[in-house]
């Protein structure tokens, strides 16, 4: 199965690859082109995307003059600024962005982010109060804030003036504050709804450093070097998953080559710490970086990411890494745990139909920062929107929620929809994730109420288990000519997925669990070729015990460099598998 362009046919594509090849680009990046919905018009700017090229103008965005306006006057009269920054990684690149900028302008400003267990997500009226009463005078909210009604008329009447920056789905209109900047509210005309939280601080940072030098804050200090950012910009960015199209990409594409120079004491440490060897890519960021700087907000203090972002001491930066590294392998071993029994549940029938639109599943004491990664396991899995609940106490009625959705089922909005009706104690999110706050005892409703939400996009996306496959290969042509061509179509990402191939015919052998349940092998085609695979959280799995059989496979797979071996080896990860003789 190709992937098409939305609304053409294998004609279509066809055309495009020729139209695509006669521009004097190589057969192989014109296939991929063409199968991502690229056009002759439009190419030359994905494979080359540019900020400059991208950029829109900041104003474009609702309320963004006012947000401006707002922020150089505090700065001017020395204002108290609070930033109150999500707990994930997006709202700690925002948070650290912002706070990057107000340092270069000397301002008093300092970073708030709330504990996911004691604080919940986002503002609250009790949160405004703490911040009003430690003598802040401008709160600005990163990553939430759209959402946070109750919280906002609060700072309205205790007279703490607040401005918003955030990209989360909005339903209705926006709540009390000097300014809401969201792509996503109802009202915006932009264009930019695919921004994340780190996305609309980048752009709103362009606006302040233009606004702050009309007015003459750079002359007796450094103006602020936005593009040395742009690592944190991209890696907010990635690691929200948002897709990687238009600005976005530029962001991804321009940022990840700051990336790789690790400039960013933080950044550096933690590759150290991981023992990274390619900091400036999707995986590092994604795979990475990303998972060590949630660990702080899953399991530990959630100010880590932002503190080890923002740091400009290696010493400091090394510290926070080591704790970072120790609460990332703490996280890991309470999401096995949970994993595990998720499953169990799942295939016992616990969490739905397993043909229906949604599942959903929990249990008291689950611990909250880990449901949304089993969420996005139990996702791929079973390949349904999911959503998981748990509670840090064991006896709380309280079950907070965190959904992952599949392509063409828009999670965030049912979620929405729902809480502003009352069915939830709280909700909201975008497409492809969500999150939520309802009553243990109230599950089995608010599942087949979002069932039903649900139930027509998840009809008309089939939800199939089909595997978009660019091209069947011999293993000898998975070579490194082959991934330098597929390296110029990228980044790769939500949106503008990675290449899959397909080997006919390979013999596997070799086979061997590593890392606890993964599996290694080498696969041999007719011709006598061999390349190494991996195949990830495979082991006791139908796929995995094809693999460690002696039947010939149909395999699908992705390429990758081998770190291992270095120089120009090429290995892959092993996606699927059928048995050879069935076709």
């Amino acid at each position: 199965m190709q992937r098409l362009p939305h609304g053409a046919g294998p004609q279509d594509i066809g055309q495009v690859e020729e139209a695509l090849r006669r521009q004097g680009l190589d057969p192989v990046v014109a296939k991929l082109l063409a199968a991502r919905g690229a056009t002759a018009d439009n190419a030359k700017r994905i494979l080359e995307p540019r900020l400059k090229t991208e950029l829109p103008e900041p104003l474009s965005l609702h309320d963004m003059d006012k947000a401006v306006g707002a922020i150089l006057d505090a700065v001017r009269n020395t204002r108290s600024i609070t930033i109150l920054a999500d707990y994930d990684v997006d709202g700690g690149t925002s948070g650290a962005l912002l706070l990057a900028w107000f340092n270069a302008v000397g301002a008093r400003a300092s970073v708030f982010v709330p504990d996911r267990i004691h604080d919940g997500y986002g503002p609250s009226p009790r949160i405004v109060n703490k911040i009003k009463d430690q003598g802040t005078d401008l709160l600005i909210t990163v990553d939430c804030g759209a959402a946070a009604y109750a919280a906002l008329e609060e700072a309205h009447r205790i007279g703490l003036d607040v401005v918003v920056f955030d990209h989360h789905l909005m339903h209705g209109p926006p709540p009390a504050a000097l300014a809401v900047v969201n792509p996503n509210r109802l009202d915006d005309r932009s264009g930019l709804g695919h921004l994340t939280a780190a996305g609309v601080v980048f752009v709103a940072l362009v606006a302040l450093n233009r606004a702050a030098r009309e007015a003459g804050l750079w002359r007796d200090r450094p103006e602020f070097d936005l593009l040395s950012r742009l690592d944190l910009a991209a890696l907010g960015t990635i690691c929200d998953v948002a897709p990687l199209t238009g600005l976005n990409r530029a962001l991804v594409a321009q940022g990840l080559k700051v990336q790789e120079r690790l400039s960013n004491p933080g950044l550096a440490a933690l590759a150290q710490s991981a023992k990274l060897k390619d900091p400036g890519s999707v995986y590092a960021a994604g795979w990475v970086f990303g998972p060590r700087l949630n660990a702080g907000g899953r399991v530990g203090d959630s100010s880590l990411a932002v503190r080890i972002l923002s740091t400009q001491d290696p010493v400091e930066a090394g510290s926070l890494a080591e704790e970072l590294e120790r609460l990332n392998a703490e996280r890991r071993a309470i999401e096995a745990n949970v994993l595990e029994e998720a499953i169990v549940r799942v295939e016992r029938g616990e969490a739905g139909r397993l043909d229906g639109p949604l599942l959903m599943l929990g249990a008291p004491g689950w611990h909250p920062g880990i449901i949304g990664i089993v969420a996005g396991r139990l996702k791929d899995r079973f390949h349904r929107p999911v959503i998981v609940v748990g509670s840090a106490d064991p006896d709380d009625p309280i079950a907070k929620g965190s959904g992952r959705s599949v392509a063409g089922v828009n999670l965030g909005a049912a979620v929405s929809a729902a809480a502003g009706e009352g069915l939830l104690l709280a909700g909201g999110g975008h497409a492809m994730a969500a999150g939520l706050t309802t009553r243990f005892a109230d599950l089995a409703h608010v599942h087949a109420d979002l069932a039903r939400r649900l139930s027509a996009e998840a009809d008309a996306a089939g939800l199939r288990q089909d595997l978009a496959i660019d091209a069947l290969l011999g293993v000898a042509a998975a070579n490194w000519d082959l991934l330098g061509l597929m390296t110029q179509v990228g980044p790769y990402g939500a949106g503008w997925p990675d290449p899959v191939f397909a080997f006919a015919n390979v013999r596997p052998f070799a086979a061997a669990p590593v890392g606890g349940n993964h599996v290694r092998v080498m696969l041999e085609d007719e011709t006598g070729a061999r390349i190494k695979a991996i195949c990830f959280r495979a082991l006791n799995t139908p796929l995995g015990d094809a693999l460690m059989g002696r039947g010939r496979l149909h395999v699908v797979v992705r390429l990758k460099k081998d770190d291992w071996r270095g120089g120009d080896a090429v290995d892959c990860e092993i996606i699927d598998a059928s048995p050879a003789s069935e076709q």
